[in-house]
């Protein structure tokens, strides 16, 4: 949404500002460019704050829960969380860079990253193609591992946000219906045959929120959802071990050695930390709980055991901060993509976040997803911290109680598609008195 700042020349006004300098002489040209100078409005600090600051317990997390790990291994204790630090300088540059593009110009490339992520998750099923640990879910690039599903996510978000806010008010009719059931079902698909059933979940919840949002027929949303789940149960009773999963999490003490060992472990850390928890590091040390793949799947259970139940309390906090503060955006954005993109994202990360906790917490089956921002990988780490960017920056355009209701799916659907064009990159301040131009 543009707008364009007229006031009368000396008259102060929010987010407009006079060019800098002194002006001894009068000129049309120079007071012409200082009265449409403008400055964009800020981030949302209530959701740039908690993000970093997961993300910077997270790498600490990382080096505490995986220095004796890396030490066996490759003779180097701050390896793995040397390259998550790296890994996290990356994405805040990243964060900061998108932050500062409107998000509206992301929006032709929506499609092409779809389509691209699809590729990797085909391309990462083929034998022989060099993946990390010999798993069909991350793509090998010498040091390097991509994790295609943490890709197509936000590929699928961006895709869905675009296509949705094009054709919003055909929500009913089948040609918008059916593109969007098989981005969905297709990246769904993929990720389960990987397999890897926690994503896949997160990838269905994705798909089941925007359509949803963007007011699908609730029985289009239903029945989706209803099918989804068929097909994951299937899924399940056809690999033995996820079965043995999901037995495991009924009867957590059937197998305390085998299958439930990493649960178990998880509680009886949780436990070990106490209101306080027992310090940085003590979990690595004599005494202390051992939890498999800690810096991964279970480093909540780290968090739970260095900082105890208030580390708990203050992880939890921030992603229900990062929520809480997403959704406002998303209800607030000035077009119906940059809505359904926070959307999108809120229910990506946050939504992921509570299905770790709840494993960890041994509230549901084991699924094998990391938690967001804290858990270890790269490439998931950077992708994420490039979603945070895109709801930073659909923040900045957030308009006030008074403003919200005044666009549509019809109103912004761009100029190729016979509706009214793309803003540009320039914002001014949402002062009352200045002329919106759609």
């Amino acid at each position: 949404m543009s707008r364009i700042v007229r006031r009368v020349a000396g008259t102060p006004l929010d987010g407009a500002r006079l060019a800098p300098g002194r002006r001894p002489n009068f000129s049309p040209r120079r007071a012409v460019a200082s009265i449409l100078q403008v400055k964009r409005p800020p981030e949302d600090q209530w959701i740039l704050l908690p993000a970093l600051l997961l993300v910077g317990l997270g790498v600490l997390m990382v080096f505490s829960s995986s220095a004796l790990n890396s030490l066996i291994s490759t003779d180097d204790a701050y390896g793995m969380g040397m390259r998550q630090l790296l890994f996290a300088a990356m994405g805040v540059g990243a964060l900061a860079i998108l932050s500062s593009i409107d998000y509206r110009r992301w929006r032709p490339f929506a499609t092409p990253a779809l389509i691209g992520s699809i590729a990797l998750l085909i391309f990462v099923l083929i034998p022989g193609v060099p993946t990390e640990q010999g798993l069909r879910r991350s793509l090998s690039v010498g040091p390097i591992s991509i994790h295609a599903a943490e890709l197509a996510k936000l590929a699928l978000i961006l895709c869905l946000a675009n296509f949705f806010a094009n054709r919003g008010h055909l929500m009913a009719q089948r040609e918008t219906l059916y593109p969007a059931l098989a981005a969905i079902g297709g990246t769904f698909l993929l990720v389960l045959i990987a397999p890897d059933l926690g994503t896949a979940t997160v990838v269905a919840g994705i798909g089941f929120a925007l359509f949803f949002t963007a007011g699908a027929p609730l029985r289009w949303v239903f029945g989706t959802a209803l099918m989804a789940a068929a097909v994951s149960v299937i899924g399940i009773s056809f690999r033995s071990y996820q079965a043995a999963r999901l037995n495991n999490w009924m009867d957590p003490f059937s197998d305390p050695t085998g299958g439930s060992y990493q649960t178990l472990q998880g509680l009886i850390a949780i436990a070990t930390g106490g209101i306080f928890g027992t310090g940085i590091g003590t979990s690595q040390q004599p005494g202390g709980v051992i939890i498999p793949y800690a810096w991964n799947d279970y480093i909540f259970a780290v968090v739970g055991e260095e900082f105890g139940f208030l580390g708990a309390v203050v992880v939890i906090g921030a992603f229900i901060a990062i929520a809480l503060r997403g959704l406002r955006v998303a209800r607030r954005a000035p077009d119906t993509f940059g809505a359904l993109l926070a959307t999108g994202i809120v229910v990506w990360i946050c939504g992921q976040a509570f299905l770790n906790i709840g494993v960890v917490l041994a509230i549901l089956p084991v699924t094998g997803i990391p938690l967001p921002l804290l858990s270890q990988g790269g490439s998931s780490l950077f992708v994420l911290m490039c979603a945070i960017g895109l709801l930073l920056s659909v923040s900045r355009e957030t308009m006030g109680a008074q403003e919200i209701g005044g666009i549509h799916a019809r109103g912004d659907r761009g100029r190729r598609y016979g509706g009214a064009p793309l803003s540009g990159p320039r914002r001014s301040s949402f002062a009352p008195t200045s002329t919106t131009r759609r």
